[in-house]
């Protein structure tokens, strides 16, 4: 990036820093690892806030891989900060994903064996209400 970018770049950041100075420097800015088992959200100068790891994420032996993801994740969320995105790419996604979702469960009726309701267990406090154990 030539010098004229870089200055570019950080009026275009400084612009938008001004239009909306409260969200910039409160909101937490999230990247993703490229297999999505970690997340990290970091604060706008790219420092690290938080980590999510995905279930069944970590096992024996998984120490590089696992340290792969959260350094990926922790780069896409320090991008996010450079650039402000406000997650607006992670809306798109989850928009995305959510007409994917809908699709594969219209397609697939329920069966007509699941359907059965079933009884609600009785109020374990009931039990307790009528019966004195210290008599």
């Amino acid at each position: 990036m030539d010098p004229q970018e870089m200055v570019a770049h950080a009026q275009e950041r400084f612009a938008k820093i001004r239009r909306d100075p409260e969200k910039a420097l409160f909101s937490e800015y999230k990247g993703v690892s490229p297999t999505g088992a970690v997340t990290v959200w970091v604060d706008m100068m790219g420092k690290l806030v938080r980590v999510h790891l995905a279930p069944n994420t970590m096992y024996e032996g998984g120490e590089p891989w696992l340290t792969t993801e959260i350094m990926a994740a922790h780069e896409a969320a320090k991008r996010a900060a450079e650039t402000l995105d406000f997650s607006m790419a992670d809306l798109v996604q989850e928009l995305d994903n959510a007409l994917q979702l809908k699709q594969r469960v219209t397609a697939t009726p329920e069966p007509a064996a699941e359907r059965t309701t079933t009884r609600r267990p009785d109020d374990d406090d009931e039990s307790f209400e009528n019966r004195s154990h210290l008599r």
